[in-house]
């Protein structure tokens, strides 16, 4: 996954979902505290080459990791992918600072 502003942009084969995922800032946050930002639509054709796009959410929000997660054709979760940006000042100043 990366940052083409001012969408995500996600890469993949023959998927039929993929949702975003966001992890709030704080101290012992568990996976029921994730936050799903919403599902991004496939760009071209489903295939071997498959570009989803999700717009960069209005923010800033304050998280540590922006991650997607894809979908099979029967739905199940085949695999995860975060920003290559880590950490809430990284994640801000890639999706919200200036350029």
């Amino acid at each position: 996954m990366v940052i083409k502003r001012p969408d995500l942009v996600v890469r993949g084969s023959n998927l039929s979902k993929v949702e975003l995922w966001a992890i709030p800032t704080g101290t012992g946050i568990t996976p029921d505290e994730y936050m799903l930002l919403g599902t991004a639509k496939r760009r071209n054709a489903a295939g071997p080459n498959e570009i989803w796009i999700f717009p960069i959410p209005s923010g800033p929000l304050s998280v540590t990791d922006i991650f997607a997660k894809a979908f099979d054709g029967q739905r199940h979760l085949i695999g995860t992918k975060s920003l290559p940006q880590r950490g809430a000042s990284q994640i801000y100043d890639a999706l919200w600072g200036e350029r």
